[in-house]
């Protein structure tokens, strides 16, 4: 019987929201559905209205309310919330968020990683028992051993393992060969390639243990090819000691995890941006040639937070701009260097190869999302309450929702000609003025940090089933990482791993605390590592003794010549370049003093929950980063720690939330079942909840300023539409 009345509550829930498209407060629900029912207890109403969210039958989103302070949430059934505008002029409207970019720019490998840890998760949750759930409870068993390992320690050792396998595979292609098992010898051959080609990805570009350089000796070096093993003679090799040196400057963090208190009122208030890029794809007119190609249009937002305080409520406010203002004012070129309005026709007269277009739509919503960065950091946002009051309020921390180094990064892009070459110069200088802006050693520095949702690489999970495999772990008598492969061919990635390993630290230490942090080691990326090729890898110039050395990475000075070395190349291999020395002063700036701190961290009271259950809700972990100037590093060895601190300060403060509508495995898709939230700093998921206002909220009124901007388009195509 209380089976049968609870469907029956529940049938009534629904068909009581499916008649309000805009939603009801849970007060709303609970008066209406007393009037036809006998409800029991509000608390358990309201248990069963957030089971029925957390499962994705009912939308769960903040509502609007005239009165001040934290505004209430509002219940929505799936049906009535609609997936697009319908506008008249636009055969279809797409927009694409920045977590969806970031996810498009995985590596296949990567995201089979992340899908994987889908299924691990659920079937630990589950209780099902087959070969990966192994996987993740070693994880969590070795979690309190391998957290008091030194990073630095394990990464070295894991190099020496890495380098003594490829060495290996070479031995066993040429005791094949000798024995005429020509077949074998090409399998072991490819699989000496592919890890191979991993080593040079994980070791000489992420952790910078670089190459040689002609007669400049490397730190780990490692044949082209496969088939140099064997032509050639060549090996893998490592010194230890420079990669010692090296990997010193680059994780900070005595232990791989540690456990620790952070204060929790270093900031009163914090802000979150995001960005997205929205598609109009125009209806033309009948018998129209022209290929549908969408006019893009990019948006930022962003949301401020100011922490509870004296007994007062929350307060939450937001600044957005859905479509750019006085958009007449500018011409076509203008509007698009400006990373506002991309329209097809300029596209094609700028001759822009197909593969430069979603690069351009990531520069110019990257462009745009810095520029909000920039608005805030200068104290121009118009914070205005969702209904009421504003502010002009300059918060001391920025949290981006995306990477704090931009999406279209490298020096060849920022050296193209036309359109594009513009629009990427624009990204790169909007960058370097919001790091100036926020890093100039002043006692006033704002922390301008950053999530990552789906980071393009992992760091963490290659060294966790290193350990596994290295220490021979095992369970129920299984050896969980047994082959060699299986530490090349990692089947988790870092935001499942670093989940796991604060679990396995959560069942030890059982300490429950919102203050009290798991954090990782950090780690540290300067802007070169990612803007130059693997080939250019150490950078390296040239000497007046005609010798060459490498680059100190500190020195504004070398990388100037470096770049002025390049464009000499260039000049004698008569190669077009249509920039001089003056226009890579923002790179070179990059180069010489812009780096990112990043980890993996978690208030150790999310996990209270699921210390002694494995039938709680899991959840994935997005990377964490801050800006930091590596220059003033070099004097002061506290700058990391402390820009790191002062974003960890806002999780520590209980600012925290599961992010349901972006995962490594669904975006806005509703789909509950294929995917894990993903445990973020507040105003992320509040940014994004601004950057999809226009969409869900502002109805006619964006509909108006689209046919406005549609009108403004066709004026200017002319008759080509």
């Amino acid at each position: 019987m209380a089976r049968n009345a609870g469907n029956i509550l529940t049938q009534n829930v629904m068909e009581l929201l499916e008649k309000e498209p805009d939603g009801l407060e849970f007060a709303e629900i609970l008066e209406q559905l007393s009037q036809i029912q006998d409800v029991g207890s509000e608390r358990g109403l309201r248990s069963l209205i957030n089971r029925l969210a957390k499962e994705g039958k009912l939308i769960k989103r903040k509502g609007w309310s005239r009165k001040p302070g934290a505004q209430p949430y509002v219940y929505c059934h799936p049906a009535t919330q609609p997936r697009q505008l319908e506008i008249p002029g636009v055969k279809k409207y797409e927009i694409c968020t920045k977590t969806k970019f970031e996810f498009d720019e995985l590596d296949p490998a990567e995201k089979k990683r992340e899908q994987t840890a889908i299924s691990v998760l659920k079937s630990i949750a589950s209780n099902h028992l087959y070969q990966e759930r192994y996987v993740a409870r070693a994880i969590i068993e070795v979690a309190s051993e391998l957290a008091e390992k030194n990073p630095v320690d394990l990464v070295v050792e894991m190099a020496r393992w890495v380098v003594n396998d490829l060495n290996r595979l070479a031995d066993e292609i040429e005791y094949k060969l000798k024995r005429g098992a020509t077949e074998d010898a090409k399998t072991v051959n490819l699989k000496l390639d592919s890890q191979l080609g991993w080593a040079k990805r994980y070791f000489q570009e992420f952790w910078q243990l670089h190459a040689r350089v002609d007669e400049l000796p490397g730190i780990m070096e490692l044949p082209s090819q496969a088939k140099y093993f064997r032509l050639y003679g060549q090996r893998a090799r490592l010194d230890e000691e420079k990669a010692r040196n090296q990997l010193e400057k680059r994780i900070f963090g005595g232990r791989l995890i540690e456990e620790r208190l952070l204060p929790t009122d270093l900031h009163k208030a914090a802000a979150g941006t995001d960005a997205s890029v929205a598609d109009l794809y125009l209806d033309h007119a009948p018998g129209s040639f022209i290929p549908p190609d969408p006019v893009v249009v990019t948006s930022s937002a962003a949301a401020l937070i100011f922490n509870s305080q004296n007994g007062l409520p929350q307060e939450e406010y937001q600044d957005f701009d859905i479509f750019p203002e006085r958009l007449s004012d500018y011409d076509d070129h203008t509007a698009a260097v400006k990373g506002l309005v991309l329209s097809p026709t300029l596209l094609r007269e700028d001759h822009m190869d197909e593969g430069n277009l979603p690069h351009s739509r990531k520069a110019a919503m990257d462009l745009r999302q810095y520029s909000q960065d920039y608005k805030i950091v200068q104290g121009g946002a118009n914070w205005k309450r969702l209904i009421g009051d504003s502010t002009n309020y300059k918060p001391p921390l920025i949290i981006r929702d995306g990477r704090v180094f931009p999406s279209v990064h490298r020096l060849r892009d920022y050296e193209r000609g036309g359109l594009y070459g513009q629009i990427v110069r624009n990204e790169i200088d909007a960058f370097q003025q919001v790091f100036t802006s926020t890093l100039l050693g002043s006692g006033l520095d704002i922390v301008y940090g950053a999530a990552v949702k789906n980071p393009g690489m992992s760091w963490l999970a290659p060294l966790v089933f290193w350990y596994l495999h290295y220490k021979k772990f095992s369970l129920d008598d299984l050896e969980v990482v047994k082959e060699p492969k299986n530490v090349y061919q990692y089947s988790l990635a870092d935001p499942a791993v670093s989940h796991l390993l604060f679990l396995g630290l959560a069942k030890k230490s059982k300490i429950f605390v919102p203050q009290r942090l798991f954090i990782t080691c950090r780690v540290m990326r300067r802007f070169s590592d990612i803007a130059l090729e693997a080939e250019e890898m150490p950078p390296v110039i040239s000497t007046t003794d005609d010798e060459i050395r490498l680059v100190d990475e500190n020195s504004t000075k070398d990388w100037k010549k470096f770049i002025e070395q390049r464009l000499a190349k260039k000049k004698k291999q008569h190669l077009h370049n249509t920039l001089d020395i003056d226009d890579y002063r923002s790179f070179i700036y990059l180069f010489s003093n812009v780096g990112v701190s990043m980890c993996y961290a978690a208030p150790t009271s999310v996990y209270k929950d699921l210390y002694d259950s494995d039938s709680a809700g899991h959840f994935l972990l997005p990377r964490l980063e801050v800006a930091i100037n590596t220059e003033r590093l070099e004097q002061d060895k506290e700058h990391e720690r402390e820009c790191m601190d002062g974003l960890l300060s806002w999780l520590a403060a209980g600012h925290i939330d599961l992010d349901r509508c972006h995962t490594q495995s669904g975006f806005d898709t509703g789909n509950q079942e294929s995917s894990l939230p993903i445990l973020v700093p507040d105003v992320i998921v509040h940014a994004h909840e601004a950057a999809t206002f226009a969409r869900s909220r502002l109805g006619e009124e964006v509909q108006d300023r689209i046919r406005e901007l549609i009108a403004e388009l066709r004026k200017r195509l002319g008759k080509r539409y």
